[in-house]
């Protein structure tokens, strides 16, 4: 699985618009459009953003490493 797709998949689980999350990490609609597209990757500091928001580590945002994938209450 892409990038792209992680980010989507963990935006839907937690039932965010791309809106509410672009706005959590500081980042446009727009771009997050982008970024779940596989049209652009995501900055390192918008990655960790991405990956403390899910409770997640940032190697599972990139890699998909499937040891990472818990998301912690």
């Amino acid at each position: 699985m892409k990038l792209g797709k992680r980010i989507s998949e963990l935006r839907e689980r937690k039932q965010i618009t791309q809106g509410e999350l672009a706005q959590i990490i500081g980042v446009t609609r727009a771009a997050l459009s982008h970024y779940e597209n596989d049209r652009r990757q995501p900055d390192y500091d918008t990655l960790m953003k991405i990956a403390k928001f899910f409770s997640v580590s940032v190697e599972y945002v990139i890699e998909g490493n499937e040891n990472s994938t818990q998301i912690q209450g």
